[in-house]
């Protein structure tokens, strides 16, 4: 159980407020590359006209998606993205400056949403999926892992595996030139924010262990948590600047497997750990009596 225990601490960022990260804000220092501008954020399916209409119909779909699941382990990555975008949306209705381009991040969260709508498409289909969001379908389906794994093995492939995609056609620079990798930070107050409201919500109907795993007595966990999460953010933008550098044939494809392989990789270490037998178990009496 420790094993368990030790990943899913990590899942998320911390519970406190993100003016009170302890954690100095690196990512802001690092510099992006040089890339091209050519790519820009053009309206995608569900957000022809960038607006937070866009959120609001993200927002839908993910409820959607929570209903249709119910008790399938699935929904617990589910519900984790439903709050983290209901947290954005009240962010940004607060802050109208929270970020430089908000029509910008209207357009990236929807096509972001797109590629998970995609891939349970393609689950339901019966067609293949990334290997990363694979092993983490699989062991919804089947094993004893608890939800602080779920939880994180969703967020692993979505993150590592699809975001880079996501950024890189979205777009790394305005018209201008000007970077767009400080709204990309930004996003980690955001992540900072949604912690607390995310384990409350899992640990109420999915798995009364997600409260010990990510507890949010433990600071060091906070502070590991914050890390963690901010490093696979910084991957995400480096590897989009790959993506978006990389030469048509085989450059781009050796940028693409080394994605691929990245979140494969994690995703078979975060699964590995199942124990106690028999939790899927006591998981799934849980849910069903605080359904």
């Amino acid at each position: 159980m420790a094993a368990a225990i030790g990943v899913a601490v990590l899942a998320f960022a911390p519970a406190a407020h993100a003016s009170q990260d302890p954690n100095p804000p690196w990512p802001q220092l690092l510099p992006p590359l040089p890339v091209s501008a050519h790519n820009q954020p053009r309206p995608v399916p569900h957000c022809r006209h960038a607006s937070m209409r866009c959120v609001d119909g993200n927002i839908r779909r993910l409820q959607r998606a929570v209903d249709r699941f119910g008790c399938d382990h699935r929904a617990v990555f589910a519900t984790t993205y439903l709050v983290l975008t209901k947290t954005m949306r009240t962010a940004m209705l607060r802050d109208p400056h929270l970020f430089r381009d908000p029509r910008y991040m209207y357009l990236e969260d929807t096509l972001f949403a797109n590629y998970y709508f995609a891939m349970l498409h393609s689950v339901d289909r019966g067609q293949p999926i990334p290997e990363a969001w694979r092993i983490a379908i699989d062991t919804a389906a089947s094993g004893d892992a608890n939800a602080g794994q779920d939880m994180l093995l969703g967020i692993n492939a979505h993150v590592q595996r699809d975001m880079p995609f996501v950024v890189a056609q979205s777009g790394l620079l305005t018209k201008r030139g000007g970077s767009r990798k400080a709204d990309h930070d930004r996003f980690n107050d955001v992540l900072n924010e949604a912690y607390e409201p995310v384990v409350q919500a899992i640990q109420q109907r999915y798995d009364p262990l997600v409260s010990l795993t990510n507890a949010s007595w433990d600071p060091l966990d906070d502070i590991g948590g914050m890390e963690m999460v901010k490093g696979w953010r910084e991957g995400v933008w480096r590897n989009a600047e790959r993506l978006v550098n990389a030469k048509p044939g085989p450059d781009r494809q050796r940028v693409i497997d080394s994605i691929e392989t990245n979140a494969a990789a994690w995703a078979r270490m975060m699964a590995a750990p199942q124990i106690p037998p028999g939790y899927r178990a006591q998981r799934d009496a849980w849910c069903q009596a605080h359904a």
